[in-house]
């Protein structure tokens, strides 16, 4: 995998996730998967095509996702509902974006899908492509994981 994509994410996800929850994530060592069982129930997908396909792939421990919600709020929030989806759907949206541009800066263009928000246990996503899955330590140790897909 290029080494220039994979900065370009992980300058995105510190970036976006210390500006928006006001906590600097810490990535860890990042390992190729051959298929993606989300560790967590709350799952943000977001797309993009171009000069690169593919997805990233946000799974957040119920708990992060509250405390995330609340941050993004201003309020305590603990509650599943659609606007809470919205807010992980808007952080992922976010941080893919910063992605996007981050990956511009370096010449590779491309263009973002709209996010999208599922929960649910034993979710199993179907991606075609190279997996790299990356656990994050957000509030907690492993609160957070991350899975880029570069379609081949």
């Amino acid at each position: 995998m290029d080494a220039r994509i994979v900065n370009a994410l992980l300058s995105a996800v510190v970036s976006t996730f210390t500006q928006v929850v006001h906590q600097k994530p810490i990535m860890e060592k990042p390992k190729v998967v051959k298929e993606i069982t989300p560790k967590f129930e709350i799952i943000t997908v977001i797309g993009f095509v171009g000069d690169l396909e593919g997805n990233v792939i946000y799974s957040f421990a119920e708990e992060t996702a509250f405390k995330i919600i609340s941050e993004m709020m201003g309020m305590p929030y603990n509650q599943l509902d659609e606007l809470a989806l919205s807010a992980l759907g808007e952080l992922g949206n976010m941080t893919t974006g910063a992605l996007a541009i981050n990956l511009e800066k370096v010449g590779i263009k491309v263009d973002l899908t709209p996010p999208t928000v599922v929960t649910g246990k034993d979710i199993k996503v179907s991606v075609d492509g190279i997996i790299l899955n990356f656990p994050v330590d957000l509030f907690n140790q492993d609160d957070v994981e991350l899975n880029l897909v570069l379609k081949k």
